[in-house]
């Protein structure tokens, strides 16, 4: 853990969006008490929800979380692949192009991709927090705020994208954040073009690694991505906990 371990973190962003106080928890070893004490700080200023943030192999820990009424909304895991640096040379499927476009299917495939998202699990959360969140990641992605670029697929060329992938930084890798298959479209191999263009654009920036995270309860994309090529690299316990 980082040296921020059992010290809440406030977490500016989520309050604004959320419109309450939210705080981060990196736990470390922390006994049942001691965490009772931080919850109970942090009742004290005002916070609502507290993101509990537990190592897999920390026992004590997660114990400690379920035994604080947590509830474990995801089981967060990073998958990472090497790309090499001729990769930047391999071609890309005519059907893929940049864009900066919004679009309702863009939208929808946004929505997508976050059917297993803590945000849209979570049963005190509004639906409108999901929702609202995965629209707004969309349009900061097109925008270049969070993403350095975004890919449609779009195989009849009539601007009825099929499939969606968001590309940024991270940890000095490229990092994938959306990426969706709309339902109707699945099976045609979509997803692995995809990836593909995305590892060709990894290349050309000149980084040597690629990135995404995903929950491990989402199998099938536990799976698609690691039939792609990638490995486990980290994997995060995280609970919500409300006050």
């Amino acid at each position: 853990m980082s040296s921020h371990a059992n010290i809440c973190q406030p977490l500016a962003w989520d309050s604004d969006y959320l419109g309450f106080e939210v705080a981060r928890l990196e736990l470390s070893s922390i006994a049942p008490e001691e965490l009772a004490q931080c919850v109970a700080q942090a009742r004290g200023k005002g916070l609502r929800l507290l993101y509990l943030i537990a190592a897999p192999d920390d026992a004590v820990s997660n114990a400690s979380a379920r035994r604080a009424g947590a509830w474990l909304a995801d089981r967060k895991v990073t998958f990472a692949m090497p790309v090499a640096p001729a990769e930047q040379a391999a071609p890309i499927s005519p059907a893929i192009r940049p864009t900066t476009t919004w679009m309702p299917q863009l939208e929808s495939l946004a929505l997508q991709s976050g059917e297993y998202s803590r945000f849209r699990l979570d049963s005190n959360f509004a639906p409108t927090v999901f929702t609202g969140l995965y629209k707004r990641w969309l349009q900061n992605s097109l925008s270049h705020q969070i993403a350095r670029e975004v890919l449609a697929f779009d195989a009849e060329g009539n601007a009825q994208a099929q499939g969606l992938l968001t590309l940024g930084l991270k940890n000095g890798r490229a990092d994938i954040g959306l990426l969706a298959v709309d339902a109707q479209a699945r099976g045609q191999r979509i997803g692995q073009q995809l990836v593909a263009a995305a590892r060709q654009r990894t290349a050309a920036w000149g980084l040597a690694e690629l990135q995404v995270v995903t929950q491990l309860d989402n199998e099938p994309a536990c799976g698609f991505y690691r039939r792609c090529g990638f490995s486990e690299w980290q994997v995060e316990h995280i609970y919500h906990l409300w006050l």
